[in-house]
């Protein structure tokens, strides 16, 4: 796997997840329930990175192991 192989639809991703963190804030002012709304989209970033990180740490792993 190349360093910078998927970093592409990485930023395609990331764009997409900020606009609806943006959304999700927005939603969460209008209905009244901010604190909430905060506490989903953390919760949201934490999975993602933590996937994201998992997955890069496992294709380290695969690529140590070829060599």
């Amino acid at each position: 796997m190349k360093p910078n192989g998927n970093r592409g639809l990485r930023a395609i991703f990331t764009i997409f997840w900020v606009v609806g963190s943006i959304f999700w804030v927005l939603i969460g002012a209008l209905d009244g329930d901010f604190v909430t709304s905060l506490i989903h989209i953390a919760i949201g970033w934490a999975v993602i990175f933590g996937y994201i990180s998992l997955r890069e740490a496992l294709a380290k792993r695969r690529e140590s192991e070829v060599e």
